[in-house]
C-alpha cells in the first residue's frame, strides 16, 4: 500500500531532481528574465502537463519496449541535442532593447522562446526528463499496486514540477529587476544558452 514513507521518498527524489538545473528550469529562468512570469506560464504549464503524461506513457506502455530497444535511446539522444541546441540558439540571439522605452515595450510583447505545446513535446527529447521518469517507474512504483502508485506519482510530480519551474521563472524575473544594462542582459542570455547545452551534455555524454 502507499504510505507516508513512499510519499516522503518520492518527494525527496523530486526535490533532488526537479528543482536542480535542467532544460525545463533554465528555460523558465530565461523566459522569466526576458518576459516576466506571466509570459513564462505557457512553458510552466506545458512542463506541468507534459512530464506527468510522459511518466504515465512510459510506465504503462513504453518501458517493455525501451528495455529491448537500445537504438531508441540512441535516437532520442541525437534528437535531444538538436532540439536543445535550437532552443539555446534562440535564447542566445534574443533581441535586447537598448533604451528604457524599448525595454518597457519588449516586456509587453507576448513573444517567448517556447510555447505550451513545444514545452509538452520538449519532455520527450529532454534527457533529464527521461532519466527522472524512468527512475520513478522503476524505483517508486509498487508491484502489487502498480496502477495506483503510477497515478499517485504522476499527481505528486505535476505539483512538484509546477512549483519548481515557477520558482525558476520567478528567479528570472527577480534578476531582471536588478540587471538593466543591455550588455549584461546579452551576457545573461548567452550564459543561459550555454547552460542549456551543458545541462544536456552532462546527461548524455
Amino acid at each position: 500500500m502507499l504510505g507516508w514513507d513512499w510519499l516522503l521518498a518520492l518527494l525527496l527524489f523530486e526535490l533532488a531532481t526537479g528543482y536542480t538545473p535542467g532544460p525545463n528550469n533554465l528555460l523558465a529562468l530565461s523566459i522569466g528574465f526576458s518576459h516576466g512570469y506571466r509570459r513564462a506560464l505557457p512553458h510552466i504549464l506545458g512542463v506541468t502537463v507534459g512530464f506527468p503524461l510522459m511518466l504515465l506513457a512510459i510506465g504503462f506502455f513504453l518501458k517493455p519496449l525501451l528495455d529491448h530497444s537500445p537504438l531508441l535511446f540512441e535516437g532520442l539522444k541525437y534528437l535531444s541535442v538538436a532540439f536543445v541546441l535550437t532552443l539555446a540558439w534562440r535564447v542566445a540571439t534574443a533581441p535586447v532593447a537598448e533604451e528604457k522605452s524599448e525595454i518597457e515595450e519588449a516586456e509587453r510583447q507576448p513573444a517567448a522562446p517556447i510555447t505550451f505545446w513545444q514545452s509538452v513535446l520538449l519532455q520527450w527529447v529532454n534527457p533529464k526528463a527521461w532519466a527522472g521518469a524512468l527512475s520513478i517507474v522503476t524505483i517508486y512504483t509498487i508491484p502489487g499496486h502498480f496502477t495506483r502508485s503510477m497515478l499517485a506519482a504522476a499527481f505528486v510530480t505535476a505539483f512538484m514540477v509546477f512549483t519548481a519551474v515557477s520558482l525558476w521563472a520567478l528567479a528570472g524575473r527577480f534578476l531582471k529587476g536588478r540587471i538593466r544594462d543591455p550588455r549584461k542582459i546579452r551576457l545573461f542570455n548567452r550564459v543561459m544558452a550555454l547552460s542549456l547545452v551543458l545541462s544536456v551534455g552532462m546527461m548524455i555524454f
